[in-house]
């Protein structure tokens, strides 16, 4: 016991310091892939379990958001898109597989196609205007 200025106080075993565990965050599958043409990374897979062949192999989508490359697969149900996307690359490096390049158009809303118009009026407007100095 000791006494500091008519306080008592009593002694007791220190705790043991304990360093607070880290935390990894868990490892994820990837779901964007690089293009085996263009090289860019932007290769999706879309498995359609919904849809069936006769053996019971699900039908998957592998598509290249930049070059359009496009290729369709039957796979069994338990493969992921990464285990889609191995497979799609052995076929397409051993050239046993058939593609085809589809270029997505792009949807355009009524509002920016009507604000995009005014930008380009205004573009050519200013065109003018540079022609116009030029002349003098």
């Amino acid at each position: 016991m000791m006494e500091l200025d008519g306080v008592v106080e009593l002694g007791r075993r220190r705790r043991k310091f304990r360093k607070p565990l880290l935390t990894r965050p868990l490892r994820t599958l990837p779901t964007i892939f690089e293009c085996p043409h263009c090289g860019a990374r932007a290769v999706s897979v879309d498995i359609r379990k919904n849809e069936r062949n006769e053996q019971g192999l699900v039908h998957a989508i592998i598509r290249c958001g930049n070059c359009g490359l496009y290729a369709e697969m039957w796979v069994p149900e338990i493969y992921h898109p990464v285990d889609v996307y191995s497979k799609f690359l052995d076929a397409y490096l051993e050239g046993r597989i058939e593609y085809k390049f589809v270029k997505e158009e792009k949807k355009v809303s009524l509002e920016e196609l009507a604000s995009g118009e005014s930008i380009d009026a205004n573009r050519e407007g200013g065109e003018r205007a540079e022609e116009e100095a030029e002349e003098w």
